[in-house]
């Protein structure tokens, strides 16, 4: 046999080996993986009151930790939290690190670039606020003020855009929520730009902090998040939205821990 032929022969096998890996629908499907673990791993931010958090006896509590155990509940599969923060949260799933995000994530076109998201469950209002005394009513308000935000949320993508033309803003960015929130609890920073459920949640916790909701950036649809090129799981998690929408299960967590009773119609259009 030629050698050079039989080189090529091999090549040739590999390639189509590699192909047929590749274009084999099914072979490494997030339901069916899920389902035959008979777990299924969702990261949560559990420094990111009221969404996710601790409670007395240590264990996970907030909005998205009930839909996530609800979400695992009529799966028939245990749930396993996968802590984050907010800014690795989509780097997680990126990297096979959880199967799904339930973590007040925003529903934006740039990150519908490199995942994909269910229908909105939830809706989220990002807002700067401040003490009452200052005169703040919108971005350009904010000039000459230093502001706490999160680094890579929604939050710190419209102060960004919204304060871009505006001088003298020092927008001073945490790696994550609970730090953002000291460095409004020790003083260092009066004005902060974040989500209306968080603000609520530091002032429910730190009655003495002077803290009152100056605008409202942009409001923002929450989703489940999961990697791309999932049609069987995009289709489970969307059915399963659309029916706890329905019948109230997701309203009535919502409302709940946040105060706020979200419409199921709103969401829809959006």
């Amino acid at each position: 046999m030629n050698a050079t032929w039989f080189r090529r022969a091999i090549g040739a096998t590999a390639l189509l080996g590699l192909t047929t890996l590749i274009t084999t629908p099914g072979w490494a499907d997030a339901l069916d993986t899920i389902m035959q673990r008979k777990k299924i791993l969702v990261a949560i931010d559990l420094g990111n009151p009221p969404h996710g958090m601790m409670d007395a006896a240590f264990k996970p509590t907030g909005s998205d930790v009930e839909t996530a155990q609800n979400l695992a509940k009529d799966l028939g599969v245990e749930l396993e939290i996968v802590q984050v923060t907010a800014p690795n949260r989509v780097q997680y799933l990126l990297a096979n690190k959880a199967d799904v995000v339930i973590s007040a994530l925003s529903i934006t076109d740039e990150r519908k670039k490199v995942i994909d998201f269910t229908r909105p469950y939830a809706e989220l209002q990002c807002v700067v606020a401040a003490p009452k005394s200052m005169a703040i009513s919108s971005y350009a308000d904010l000039s000459g003020k230093g502001v706490s935000v999160t680094r890579g949320t929604v939050n710190d993508q419209e102060l960004t855009r919204g304060t871009a033309n505006v001088p003298n803003v020092q927008i001073v960015r945490f790696d994550d929520d609970p730090t953002s929130v000291t460095g409004i609890t020790s003083g260092q920073l009066q004005v902060f730009a974040s989500s209306l459920p968080l603000i609520n949640q530091l002032k429910k916790d730190n009655p003495n902090v002077d803290l009152e909701t100056k605008f409202v950036m942009k409001g923002f649809p929450l989703g489940i998040a999961f990697r791309k090129n999932e049609p069987k799981l995009a289709a489970k998690l969307n059915d399963w939205v659309s029916a706890n929408l329905k019948n109230g299960k997701l309203v009535e967590i919502y409302n709940r821990y946040h105060g706020v009773k979200i419409d199921p119609e709103k969401l829809a259009g959006m």
